[in-house]
C-alpha cells in the first residue's frame, strides 16, 4: 500500500515534469482567513505578478472560508488576471483537473493527507499528474512554528522580492455612479474633494482626536474643496463631528453612511478627488492600488491626487513601514523619528535601505497639529504647482 511519503515523493516528481505546452489551468487554493483589507490587498496583489510570471496560465481562486466571501468578491471584482472566483469544499474541487494547483495554507499536510485518501487509485495506477506547489511562505505572515512540505515554484521567490503596484479595477460604470452620488450630496462641479479616513483596526494607529480635528478644521478653510467621511457602520458620525466642527464647517462635510466597501471604493476613485490622507489602513491600501490602475491606463501623474499615510510603532520585526508601503510609490508614508530633541516627519521614499529596517518610530498620538498641517500644505502646494506648469 502506498505511503503518504510515496504520495509526497510523486507531487514532487510530477513538478519536474512538463506535461504539456497548453496554457495552464491553475488553481489557487486559498485556506486562510483573512481579517483585513491591507492583507488582501497584498496577496491579491501577487496575483498578477504569479501570472506574468508563468504565462499563458488560467487563474482560478477558490477560498474555503466563508468569512472571506465579501473581501474577496469586492476587491477581486473585474481583476483581469482571476478567471473564476469560486467558494467550495474540498469534495467539490476536482484537484486532478487542474494542471497546477498553488496552495496557501499553513497546515499543507492536511491537504496532502486528503488527496492521499481521494486519489489512492490515480497516484497507484502514476496518472495524478497535477502539479501542486505552495506559495504559502511567499504570500501569507511569516510564521516561524509553520512548516510547508509541497515545493515551491523555481524562481518565484525572486520574482517576488521585487514586484511592482499592486492594482484594483473599478468599472466605469462605478466612477460614474460615485460621481454622480457626490453631485447629488453637496459637491459641486469645480470643486474638490478630500477624503479623511478615521477609523483603522486599532486606536494605536490613529492621531490623537484633537489633532485629528485640527487637522481637519484647517483643511476646511481651503476655498472650494467639500471632505468626504466614510461611516461604514452607520454609526451617525455626522452627529459626532458637528460637536468638533460647529454648523458653519459642517456645511462642507459629505457623510457616505452604510455604505458596501465596494461603493466606498469607487468614491476613492471619483474624478472629484485630490486628497485622500489616513492611518496605516485597507482603506489607504485600496486608494494607491485604485490609482497605480488608472496611472498604468493613461492618468497622467499630476493628477493623481495626494495620498497621505501616517504610520507609528509596528514592533514586528520585517513588517513595518517598509513592508506595508515600501511598494506603493504613490503614497506619501509619513514616519515620527526621533532626532536629539525634537520630533520630525520623515518620508519613507527619503530613506535608504538600512533606514526603512529600522523601527523606532514614534506613535501616532505623537504627531503634532502643526506638523502634518505643514506637511500637507506643502504638498497639496507643490501639487497644483505642478498642474499649473504642466
Amino acid at each position: 500500500m502506498m505511503s503518504i511519503h510515496d504520495t509526497l515523493n510523486i507531487l514532487r516528481n510530477n513538478n519536474s515534469k512538463n506535461f504539456n505546452n497548453k496554457i495552464d489551468n491553475i488553481l489557487m487554493l486559498d485556506e486562510e482567513k483573512m481579517n483585513f483589507i491591507g492583507d488582501c490587498c497584498f496577496r491579491f496583489n501577487k496575483l498578477k505578478y504569479i501570472e506574468t510570471f508563468i504565462g499563458n496560465a488560467s487563474i482560478h481562486l477558490n477560498y474555503t472560508d466563508q468569512s472571506n466571501q465579501e473581501l474577496y468578491e469586492c476587491l477581486l471584482k473585474n481583476n483581469p488576471h482571476v478567471n473564476s472566483l469560486q467558494n467550495l469544499e474540498w469534495d467539490k474541487i476536482e484537484f486532478d483537473k487542474y494542471d497546477k494547483i498553488f496552495c496557501i495554507s499553513y497546515k499543507e499536510e492536511i491537504l496532502l493527507d486528503y488527496l492521499h485518501v481521494k486519489y489512492s487509485t490515480l497516484f497507484n495506477e502514476g496518472k495524478f499528474n497535477t502539479q501542486i506547489y505552495s506559495i504559502s511562505e511567499l504570500v501569507l505572515k511569516p510564521d516561524k512554528s509553520k512548516k510547508y512540505i509541497f515545493p515551491e515554484y523555481p524562481n518565484l521567490i525572486e520574482c517576488f522580492k521585487d514586484l511592482g503596484p499592486g492594482e484594483l479595477y473599478l468599472s466605469q460604470e462605478e466612477k460614474d455612479v460615485a460621481n454622480k452620488w457626490l453631485m447629488e450630496n453637496g459637491l459641486k462641479e469645480g470643486e474638490q474633494l478630500f477624503i479623511m479616513v478615521d477609523s483603522s483596526s486599532a486606536r494605536t494607529k490613529l492621531l490623537n482626536i484633537s489633532v485629528y480635528f485640527e487637522l481637519l478644521t484647517n483643511l476646511l478653510s481651503t476655498e472650494n474643496i467639500k471632505i468626504l467621511i466614510f461611516d461604514e457602520g452607520n454609526i451617525g458620525k455626522d452627529v459626532f463631528y458637528r460637536e468638533w466642527l460647529g454648523d458653519k464647517n459642517m456645511s462642507k462635510m459629505i457623510f457616505s453612511k452604510g455604505f458596501s466597501l465596494r461603493k466606498n471604493l469607487a468614491l476613492l476613485g471619483s474624478r472629484f478627488t485630490k486628497m485622500i490622507f489616513g492611518p496605516c489602513t485597507g482603506i489607504m491600501h485600496c486608494s494607491s492600488s485604485i490609482y497605480n490602475n488608472y496611472l498604468s491606463n493613461g492618468m497622467n501623474i499630476e493628477d493623481v491626487p495626494l495620498m497621505v499615510t501616517y504610520t507609528g510603532v509596528y514592533g514586528i520585526e520585517n513588517m513595518n513601514a517598509d513592508f506595508w508601503w515600501g511598494s506603493s510609490p504613490l503614497i506619501n508614508c509619513l514616519l515620527l523619528k526621533q532626532n536629539g530633541d525634537k520630533k520630525e516627519i520623515m518620508l519613507l521614499e527619503d530613506m535608504n535601505d538600512e533606514e526603512r529596517k529600522h523601527i523606532d518610530s514614534l506613535a501616532c498620538a505623537e504627531y503634532s497639529t502643526t506638523q502634518l498641517i505643514n506637511f500637507v500644505r506643502n504638498r497639496l502646494s507643490l501639487k497644483a504647482e505642478t498642474k499649473i506648469s504642466v
